[in-house]
């Protein structure tokens, strides 16, 4: 039997259409059968009831550090990042300054503690003197300690990284309390939406809350 050019063209142009769209099906099926990849589905950082914030680098015991405090903002305007905010009126320590690591964490320059005029702000020359609070790692949430990934945000933006935070299998962060600031830049750049590492007051890591 003599098939024309055209017969031959048509034919293979209905042979190259059924090869796709088997292939389409075949692709379908397969990733049906594969199973959903690994996901966090816990709320927003911002919709955690209990939000801890610290007084900025060199602050006195809270009780000595509001007697000298005399709500000058000089602290405010001279802090680089602008991490210093001041809590609002509404608060019984209104005007006084404050820093929460999730919005914008402390980069220790150590500048608020040079304007400070009272002394509620001690002077510190090295920022390995800083003891705001401690960062803590939730193993449960961190993709690098669930092999989800290999992350490296926190240790990456650690000012003492290599001390205050260490690294293992995938990037894991690991916090060494002894040389741990709480500066909150670990807290700040985390990728995992609820925050797999956060800095506590230090006394709530000591009893285990974090």
């Amino acid at each position: 039997m003599n098939i024309s050019r055209r017969t031959w063209l048509q034919l293979f142009r209905r042979g190259v259409r059924g090869l796709a769209f088997a292939g389409a099906w075949i692709a379908l099926a397969v990733a049906l059968r594969r199973p959903a990849a690994p996901r966090h589905t816990a709320r927003p950082r911002v919709d955690e009831p209990q939000e801890f914030t610290f007084r900025p680098p060199g602050a006195l015991p809270e009780s000595d550090f509001l007697a000298r405090c005399i709500h000058c903002y000089l602290c405010q305007d001279v802090c680089p990042p602008g991490c210093i905010l001041m809590k609002p009126d509404t608060e019984p320590d209104r005007h006084t300054p404050y820093i929460t690591p999730r919005l914008k964490a402390c980069t220790l320059c150590l500048k608020c503690c040079d304007v400070c005029p009272t002394g509620a702000l001690t002077r510190l020359s090295n920022k390995r003197d800083v003891q705001m609070g401690l960062a803590a790692v939730d193993e449960t949430i961190c993709v690098s300690h669930l092999r989800t990934g290999a992350c490296g945000a926190c240790f990456t933006a650690c000012p003492l990284r290599g001390d205050a935070i260490t690294q293992g299998l995938y990037n894991a962060p690991y916090v060494n309390p002894e040389h741990c600031t709480g500066c909150g830049l670990c807290e700040e750049v985390c990728i995992v939406p609820y925050r797999a590492i956060r800095v506590y007051p230090t006394e709530h890591v000591s009893e285990g809350v974090a």
